[in-house]
């Protein structure tokens, strides 16, 4: 009797966890699913860190593609691009970013700080739910610094009330933000990062003359995920993640450091 009872809980074990997986959704960047074992969760947020050129909106770009192409309805909300200037560098990219906004699948919303107007997020959020978008993508948190820029406690709170929007119009949202520093190795927290439940960290390691770029995901709160710095690439087709590699500065440094 005691066998037959724990060969069902470890059925039902099993029926979980493949449910569990099954409920995972692409991040359409090749290579980035395997290092989150299959995905991230529906309704999750991502934050997507890292300084100047690392890739940060081109990824951002193939996680808003792939929601779409996947009959997702997906909205950027951009601080400091155009539409038209989206458009091209997805174009030049060869995400077909223009076709899928024709097809009403895809929505930019332009929130320019450089326009010294006054910024509100209701827009957007008004927006959210009319047309029942699935993947929100913000380039960048620094809207968030512009608007709440005299007080560190209304920065958290607007940000912690826009992912509860998120999370009740089942929405999953990456946000990017910018990072003075480069050096994996000393990297250094912010209060706002511990708001998000996933945190991906991208930046570039020096490689003799030339640099690498490398990421690694730091945290996704409830699933598991690889924990190591991977290289990655920046082609025709985007960013691919290679999960399988070492990243070559790394062994470098490890060589030069076991020499001395």
């Amino acid at each position: 009797m005691k066998k037959i009872i724990m060969k069902k809980r470890v059925q039902i074990k099993k029926e979980k966890t493949a449910l569990k997986i099954d409920k995972l959704i692409s991040i359409g960047v090749p290579g980035l699913d395997e290092i989150f074992k299959g995905g991230v969760r529906p309704a999750s947020s991502i934050l997507l860190t890292g300084g100047p050129g690392t890739g940060k909106t081109i990824l951002a770009l193939q996680f808003i593609v792939d929601g779409a192409q996947h009959g997702e309805c997906s909205m950027i909300i951009t601080a400091e691009d155009t539409s038209q200037s989206l458009r091209a560098y997805a174009a030049s990219l060869g995400l077909p970013l223009a076709e899928l906004e024709k097809k009403g699948l895809i929505i930019i919303v332009e929130q320019k700080i450089s326009d010294g107007r006054m910024i509100s997020m209701e827009a957007p959020m008004q927006l959210l739910e009319s047309r029942k978008v699935k993947r929100v993508v913000l380039d960048s948190l620094t809207l968030f610094e512009f608007i709440y820029s005299s007080n560190t406690e209304e920065f958290r709170r607007g940000i912690l009330h826009f992912l509860a929007t998120m999370r009740k119009q089942e929405a999953t949202v990456l946000v990017t933000s910018e990072r003075m520093s480069l050096e994996i190795d000393n990297f250094q927290f912010r209060p706002e990062d511990f708001l998000f439940e996933g945190m991906i960290v991208v930046t570039r390691i020096r490689k003799a003359a030339s640099y690498e770029r490398v990421l690694t995901v730091v945290k996704m709160r409830g699933q598991e995920h690889l924990l190591d710095i991977y290289p990655f690439t920046i082609g025709e087709k985007g960013i691919q993640v290679f999960p399988k590699e070492v990243p070559f500065s790394l062994v470098e440094r490890e060589r030069k450091i076991g020499k001395l």
